[in-house]
């Protein structure tokens, strides 16, 4: 506990852990209130996950796209993040993660306060609507979030927009946001 860690030799000791759907792996698993993840691409997610605390992310190699439900227009907006770069998400903003192969993300997020619940959400491609939410208690978010997809791409109920019948389907791998302007 009063050790610092080498993240390189972490990640490189665990890069074969950070799989697919989630590709997320907990550096300490213990009591502390504060929960730091290794985050490796690629991921294959459409969903937003949503949660009552902040999250910070620090995009240690390659570049993702931070895809949230911009709070003021309710639209998805992409938020990229470079190697080296950092961002707070406020707490409640629906994010997904895209994160292209071989890329390295370092994730803190606090522990939920007693009684919070996650949701995870799907929205409608064709017409933006909401199409699922589950909620449940974050107990641990690798296991948690890829079980709850699961359930949503095998049920195609779940998959089908209320508003206008479209089905959302699986995505594939996350590609990497176009180069930054020089």
């Amino acid at each position: 506990m009063f050790t610092p860690l080498n993240l390189r030799k972490w990640v490189d000791d665990n890069r074969h852990l950070l799989q697919p759907p989630v590709s997320n792996k907990a550096v300490w698993v213990d009591e502390r209130d504060t929960i730091v993840m290794v985050v490796g691409g690629p991921n294959a997610r459409n969903d937003y996950h949503v949660q009552d605390t902040e999250e910070f992310f620090y995009q240690v190699q390659g570049d993702i796209t931070l895809r949230i439900i911009h709070p003021d227009t309710g639209k998805p907006h992409d938020v990229i993040l470079r190697e080296g770069e950092i961002y707070l998400l406020p707490a409640g903003v629906p994010h997904s993660p895209m994160r292209p192969k071989d890329t390295i993300g370092l994730v803190i997020e606090q522990k939920r306060p007693e009684g919070s619940k996650d949701r995870l959400r799907w929205y409608c491609d064709e017409c933006g609507e909401m199409v699922h939410e589950a909620h449940f208690t974050l107990e641990n978010i690798a296991v948690d979030l890829k079980r709850i997809m699961e359930q949503f791409w095998q049920d195609d109920g779940l998959r089908t927009c209320d508003a206008c019948g479209h089905r959302v389907e699986q995505p594939g791998d996350a590609q990497p946001p176009a180069p930054a302007a020089s």
